[in-house]
């Protein structure tokens, strides 16, 4: 799938990443609050793994799902 560099999975311990091209992956629930969201902390560290290993870049600009509807 083009542009797919990650993978997220939920288990027992929370939300995982993982990468599509090796075993590693980010837990979520080890990122700290006060830095903000763990979410994005866990994401920008598999885009780090991404670039730095495997020499990938991101492809366009990341879009919601949901558009809002102007009436």
């Amino acid at each position: 799938m083009l542009g797919v560099m990650y993978t997220i999975n939920k288990d027992a311990s929370g939300v995982i990443l993982v990468c599509v091209d090796c075993p590693h992956s980010e837990h979520v629930n080890e990122f700290d609050d006060r830095l903000g969201s763990r979410r994005t902390q866990a994401a920008t560290a598999m885009l780090k793994h991404v670039r730095n290993e495997h020499g990938k870049q991101p492809i366009g600009n990341a879009k919601p799902q949901i558009m809002e509807r102007w009436y």
